[in-house]
């Protein structure tokens, strides 16, 4: 990634205190990680290392070690590890800074580890454009022949959920605001970029759909903000 998304996401996580729930995407688990395993379960074989790719503080990472043997979470933000390694250094889970556009460590990662499974919410949407193709073909390099991915990004709709909502007042959605104060603006795909990204990397894709991501944000009235996601599982084209 480029500099300035480098370090804009390490400002963010640097500001944050070491608790759970302080991020618009911190969610329980309940309605993530684990309500996600229902579209992912019967593709991922169990004996192979399972990669949270943007594991941020590591709320998923953690929820996803009960179910696997090996959960590796990781973020090119070393504020983020941080954050994961204070609230989850007892999940059983392994925290390492990588930055997904960087295929030469994605190669090196895969040449340790083998093929893996890979997590990833909320990734590919944030990275500049041109570095996107790199991080489809790392994802590509950590699958390997065997592995198998469920990424999930904004939906289209995530673009003016978020206009509406921060427009209802000044101190409307405070958490979705401290992501645009480090100048973390979300962007909403058009319908099939996902796809098209992975496809670059010769990925194909089994299986495709929509859910909801539960934020942690709330609303004037008290009502929680909700953000309309797609999602994919991807494999190596065979």
């Amino acid at each position: 990634m480029t500099q300035p998304v480098n370090t804009n996401w390490q400002g963010f996580w640097s500001d944050l205190p070491h608790e759970r729930g302080l991020a618009v995407w911190d969610s329980a688990p309940g309605v993530t990680a684990t309500a996600h395993l229902p579209l992912f379960e019967q593709h991922f074989a169990i004996d192979l290392p399972l990669l949270d790719v943007g594991c941020g503080n590591g709320t998923q990472s953690a929820a996803l070690a009960e179910p696997y043997p090996r959960v590796i979470g990781l973020d090119f933000a070393p504020a983020a590890i941080e954050h994961a390694r204070s609230l989850y250094g007892n999940a059983g889970v392994e925290f390492r800074v990588f930055d997904l556009a960087d295929v030469e460590a994605a190669r090196a990662l895969h040449a340790e580890i083998g093929d893996s499974n890979i997590y990833m919410r909320g990734v590919l949407h944030q990275m500049p454009d041109e570095r996107r193709a790199d991080a489809a073909a790392s994802l590509a390099a950590l699958l390997g022949a065997t592995g198998h991915l469920f990424a999930v990004e904004l939906a289209p709709a995530a673009g003016g959920v978020i206009k509406e909502a921060m427009g209802q007042s000044d101190t409307s959605v405070p958490k979705m605001r401290l992501v645009f104060k480090h100048n973390l603006t979300p962007a909403a795909w058009e319908e099939g970029k996902l796809e098209v990204v992975l496809r670059g990397a010769d990925l194909d894709i089994v299986d495709a759909g929509a859910v909801t991501l539960q934020s942690t944000d709330t609303l004037p009235d008290g009502s929680r903000l909700d953000f309309p996601m797609n999602y994919v599982v991807a494999r190596t084209a065979r």
